[in-house]
């Protein structure tokens, strides 16, 4: 289960962004998969608290987003990130026709332009793994409606 992996380099990537608990998942490290993060969080919102973290997974990165889900679950457990939701966005798997120039999907594995016919196509979407998004929480304004 390589998700194990993916999670931990996840949670250390969020936790380096936010300038929370650095280097707290590489003790978790499960191996050495990667994630490379896209998050728009700037860095060092220490005040913040990451609420939810938005990951696109693409058809073809054979990542299940339930294993993940449950590896960042079990692996945030007591960490400034227990309690964050992963929100996934799945990214359809198209290729770029370098016969016609269209990108179009693939159905069924089947790597042929569906506009042109030609199997001179090249992958333009669905290896991806990466972090979109942080959806944070302002901890003063959290601490004030309690």
């Amino acid at each position: 289960m390589h998700e194990a992996a993916i999670a931990a380099n996840l949670i250390e990537a969020v936790q380096q962004a936010v300038g929370a608990e650095p280097g707290a998942a590489a003790a978790r490290r499960a191996g050495g998969a990667g994630v490379a993060p896209g998050a728009t969080a700037a860095s060092g919102t220490g005040g913040a608290r990451v609420t939810a973290i938005h990951v696109l997974i693409g058809e073809l990165a054979g990542v299940s987003a339930d294993a993940l889900a449950f590896a960042f679950e079990c692996l945030t457990t007591g960490t400034s990130l227990e309690g964050a939701r992963l929100v996934f966005d799945a990214v359809p798997l198209t290729v770029h026709c370098d016969a016609c120039g269209r990108t179009t999907s693939v159905e069924d594995l089947v790597f042929r332009c569906s506009a042109c016919g030609s199997e001179r196509t090249r992958v333009a979407s669905g290896r991806e793994l990466e972090v979109r998004t942080l959806e944070l929480e302002d901890l003063e304004v959290a601490g004030a409606r309690d």
